[in-house]
C-alpha cells in the first residue's frame, strides 16, 4: 500500500483530482530539472539551477569528483523530497489539500476519495 496526498480543484469539478504518491520518485532523481518543470515546481527548478551552477564553479576548488558526489547527494535528496515538492507546487497553483489516503494504486486512491466525498456510484 502506498500513501497518497489528495488534492483537488473544486471549481473544475469532481474530475480535477491529483493524488501524489508518498514514495521515492526516480524521475526526480535522474532528470531533476525536467521533473521540476513538468510538475511546475519553478522555485525548485531555480534551486536546482543554483546548486548546479554553484557546483560547476566550485569544482575548481573542491575537485570534479567532489562536485559530482555533492550533485548526486542533491539528486538523491530530490528523489525523496519530490512528493512534498509536488504537493507544494499544487498548493501554490490553487489546489486544495484533503489529507492522506492509503491505497494500492493511483486509480484506487482517486476512486476511494471520490466515493468518500460524493458517495458510491449507483
Amino acid at each position: 500500500m502506498t500513501v497518497f496526498a489528495i488534492h483537488s480543484r473544486p471549481d473544475d469539478g469532481p474530475e480535477a483530482i491529483a493524488a501524489v504518491p508518498d514514495r521515492f520518485v526516480w524521475t526526480a532523481f535522474i532528470l531533476t530539472p525536467v521533473w521540476a518543470l513538468a510538475k511546475r515546481a519553478f522555485w525548485f527548478f531555480a534551486l536546482w539551477l543554483a546548486v548546479a551552477a554553484g557546483l560547476w564553479f566550485a569544482q575548481t576548488h573542491i575537485g570534479a569528483d567532489a562536485a559530482l558526489l555533492l550533485y548526486l547527494v542533491f539528486a538523491l535528496w530530490s528523489g525523496f523530497a519530490a512528493p512534498a515538492i509536488a504537493s507544494r507546487a499544487l498548493k501554490r497553483a490553487g489546489w486544495l489539500t484533503h489529507g492522506d489516503l492509503a491505497a494500492p494504486d493511483l486509480e484506487t486512491a482517486e476512486r476511494m476519495w471520490l466515493e468518500r466525498v460524493y458517495g458510491p456510484r449507483a
